[in-house]
């Protein structure tokens, strides 16, 4: 994997040229939805970022594990939150929706909403089922400001 251009603070540097290919870090309530959503959008040609493997606890995450890497270290554009079940509070797996929002990345909520509590925070919402693939390149596409992958 390339690893994006850095600023002088540290953080992934962002370009404006449109790519095909993004860097979209998965969580959700569920390992095996955001594995299934992860799939879906390699299958398209984009890179997945986890907070941590699946089937292992969310709680350290790849930021507190020696030998991992986080997604926040890497850059990406758009979190994507797969809510397999319709909770009205975070997900412990849902914490990199927050890293993500802080470190300015885009928010697509896909799965059961009920009382999401990104609702208000995310910049699309999909319902159970739905393909995550093409909104998230819709999404990536508008923005001005991405990461891209050579």
């Amino acid at each position: 994997m390339d690893s994006p251009r850095d600023h002088d603070d540290g953080r992934p540097e962002r370009s404006s040229g449109a790519a095909s290919r993004r860097r979209v870090l998965v969580v959700g309530t569920d390992d095996w939805a955001v594995e299934q959503s992860a799939a879906l959008l390699a299958e398209a040609g984009h890179e997945t970022l986890s907070c941590h493997p699946p089937g292992e606890p969310a709680f350290p995450c790849n930021a507190f594990v020696e030998g991992r890497v986080c997604p926040l270290d890497v850059g990406f554009d758009i979190v994507l939150t797969v809510r397999a079940r319709p909770l009205d509070q975070p997900a412990v797996g849902e914490i990199g929706v927050i890293c993500g929002l802080r470190a300015g990345a885009a928010l697509v909520t896909a799965g059961m909403g009920g009382r999401n509590p990104f609702a208000s925070l995310a910049t699309r919402a999909l319902g159970t089922g739905a393909d995550p693939t093409t909104v998230v390149e819709a999404v990536a596409s508008a923005q001005s400001d991405v990461v891209t992958i050579p």
